[in-house]
């Protein structure tokens, strides 16, 4: 968790359900364009990263079930805004959560690429009783986009 300091931006429950992608992308954008500091390349980076991250809980731990629950809550604290994804499936084997090999060409498999690529960290938390994953995604949101 982020420490005391971390100011709350946002929490919002969402459903498993693909449908929701659309959803969260905009509740995002709407967010971090009210943040100071945040460029369009920030904004863009976080919504393509936690897009990802929302479609591997959906299609890895939820199994493309649609009656799950995501919930994303989002902290500021300096130069940074953590997001926080929160799921009720079960755990995921966090050692097979790796990005696959870019030479191996295939469709699909790159949402961890993806996101390691556009934020800062990305790490999974020990998540609190009755929960089954935590992930936590940081973007400092002073860096451009191409220097990532």
């Amino acid at each position: 968790m982020p420490e005391t300091q971390a100011e709350s931006l946002a929490r919002r429950t969402f459903s498993s359900d693909t449908l929701e992608l659309k959803a969260i992308r905009d509740w995002l954008r709407d967010i971090l364009q009210q943040q100071p500091d945040c460029s369009e390349d920030c904004v863009n980076d976080a919504i393509l990263a936690v897009n990802e991250a929302c479609m591997n809980i959906i299609q890895h731990a939820y199994y493309g079930q649609a009656n799950g629950e995501i919930i994303i809550e989002l902290f500021r604290e300096k130069n940074f805004i953590t997001f926080l994804l929160t799921d009720f499936a079960s755990p995921v084997d966090i050692d097979l959560c790796q990005p696959r090999d870019l030479d191996d060409v295939r469709p699909g498999g790159l949402g961890i690429h993806i996101i390691q690529s556009v934020m800062d960290s990305m790490r999974f938390l020990e998540p609190p009783a009755n929960v089954g994953n935590l992930l936590e995604l940081k973007l400092d949101i002073h860096k451009q986009g191409a220097q990532r």
